[in-house]
């Protein structure tokens, strides 16, 4: 009898062992295996990329941050693709849950980031020039000297900006004149708050007549996501301002510029005079006009320029350019735009309003580079262009660096 509930007692072990093991295996079935690192180390101002594996296409991935050591705030959803894109400001250790979904399945996985001061001494102003190509305008030359070439005309450029608190103004001449600069560090997109400032002209009274109003420039950035230190033409991605969705606001709008051949003849008719036909323009709108020169003035088209004929193509802004009084062209009004473009009211950009070719958000962690494009072009009085209205620009900073240190006011 013994021996029986011995063999009876057996079965019932094996049974129950048979029974949770059935279920464990139901319960696992419906279990996303997540494969990812408990714990990382980074320096502030640097992206860290997070991986983890591929859990399918019909995955959904939300990353939460579950505790912040700068504000406190926990439980924020910072991202909602397989893999995060984190770059912290301020030192101390973050923690992320990573939640995944795949039709009835679920996981979820933790792990710490542990971010530290950086040891770089980073400059919060541009520190680097990688183009400067104004297009024929009044101050096109302003930085030329005899026999300099490009390049000793962008070492010249990178004096002026480098140091923003110095306050020069480079002059990108009429429209398509650009800049390309570079900080020596990625500008963090932080959410919910703008992350860089273009410094430019003054427009601080926009109802006051102005000898040499700033007009307008676009900004495009580039995240340096191939660490190759210079920007490429597909990191490119435009920021969209106030303007872009205006009825008055032009795509595709292209203008080429011709230069006067040499010892081709003055059109002169007044001493005040010595060019009217100084550099011949056309734009796709059917519009064909002069640049005219005035005396002692430098030449308009850029003396280092190799080529005599230079396109320009892309968006124009409408800028209420108009004469203080009527029959003069030295004093204007000007409507400048509210944000997202050089020389605005506002001279903070938000890297959110990124996007790309398409019109999509382009959802950057940060960025590295910077263009501004001059975007107007108004024929005005006897130079037919802005003339000294041209997009200015002297540089920028990033506001981070500047709060984080308090190295100048940032509101």
């Amino acid at each position: 009898m013994k021996k029986n509930v011995t063999r009876i007692l057996a079965l019932i072990g094996v049974f129950a062992f048979i029974g949770c093991s059935s279920d464990d295996k139901d319960e696992n079935a419906n279990v996303i295996d997540i494969t990812l690192q408990e714990k990382y180390e980074t320096p502030t101002f640097t992206v860290l990329d997070i991986t983890t594996s591929d859990a399918g296409a019909t995955a959904k991935y939300e990353w939460i941050m579950t505790k912040n050591p700068v504000n406190q705030v926990t439980d924020s959803i910072v991202g909602n693709t397989k893999d995060l894109v984190f770059t912290a400001i301020y030192a101390g250790s973050y923690e992320f849950t990573l939640n995944v979904t795949a039709d009835n399945k679920k996981g979820s996985k933790s792990t710490i980031v542990n971010v530290s001061n950086e040891t770089a001494d980073y400059n919060p102003y541009i520190t680097r020039i990688f183009d400067f190509d104004p297009a024929p305008g009044m101050f096109a030359n302003d930085l030329y000297k005899d026999g300099f070439s490009k390049e000793d005309v962008m070492k010249t450029a990178l004096g002026r900006i480098d140091k923003t608190s110095v306050g020069y103004l480079l002059d990108l001449g009429g429209f398509g004149g650009s800049i390309v600069v570079g900080f020596d560090h990625t500008v963090v997109n932080v959410p919910g708050i703008n992350d860089f400032r273009i410094y430019g002209g003054d427009v601080t009274n926009p109802t006051g007549a102005k000898a040499n109003p700033p007009a307008p420039g676009l900004i495009f950035v580039a995240y340096d996501k191939n660490k190759n230190g210079k920007p490429d033409e597909e990191e490119w991605y435009e920021i969209i301002g106030s303007q872009h969705a205006k009825s008055t606001t032009v795509k595709n709008f292209k203008v080429t510029y011709n230069k006067k051949a040499a010892g081709e003849p003055l059109v002169t008719s007044s001493a005040l005079w010595t060019d009217y036909e100084h550099v011949y323009c056309e734009n796709n709108q059917d519009n064909k006009y002069y640049l005219a020169r005035p005396r002692g003035k430098k030449e308009f088209y850029p003396l280092w320029a190799t080529q005599t004929t230079v396109s320009y193509e892309g968006l124009k802004l409408n800028v209420d350019f108009k004469t203080a009084r009527a029959g003069q062209t030295t004093l204007w009004y000007s409507t400048p735009p509210e944000w997202g473009y050089a020389n605005a009211i506002n001279p903070d950009i938000d890297i959110d309003w990124a996007v790309d070719k398409n019109g999509n958000k382009a959802n950057l962690p940060g960025i590295d580079f910077v263009k501004v494009v001059n975007c107007v072009s108004e024929p005005m009085g006897l130079c037919q262009q802005q003339s000294s209205m041209a997009t200015v620009f002297a540089g920028a900073g990033d506001l981070h660096i500047l709060k984080k240190y308090n190295l100048k006011k940032v509101n």
